[in-house]
């Protein structure tokens, strides 16, 4: 899994998951009434239509822990490839 940066400035990871579809991970700061939380920090996940190119809404998740956000996204990628049987390649049939 290789972990990118956006144009925000937000660690990454996007890779294929079955069939020529993406999924896309990142580490979203949030403040003010958009912390619905309190935490400051979430994960996001959301499908994407073609590599780079996300498609619709992203699920956010509070992040409660002090961990790095590469530590945050490595670890929920591979758990989630892990449980559903993904391999996860983040380079797999790229177009």
């Amino acid at each position: 899994m290789e972990i990118q940066i956006d144009g925000n400035g937000s660690h990454y990871i996007e890779w294929h998951q079955a069939n020529g579809w993406y999924k896309r991970a990142w580490v979203q700061r949030k403040t003010g009434e958009k912390d619905w939380a309190g935490t400051g920090r979430y994960l996001n996940v959301v499908r994407c239509n073609r590599p780079g190119q996300t498609g619709g809404n992203p699920t956010d998740f509070p992040v409660f822990n002090d961990l790095p956000d590469d530590q945050i996204l490595l670890a929920f990628v591979h758990g989630v490839n892990a449980m559903t049987g993904c391999r996860g390649d983040s380079d797999a049939n790229r177009t």
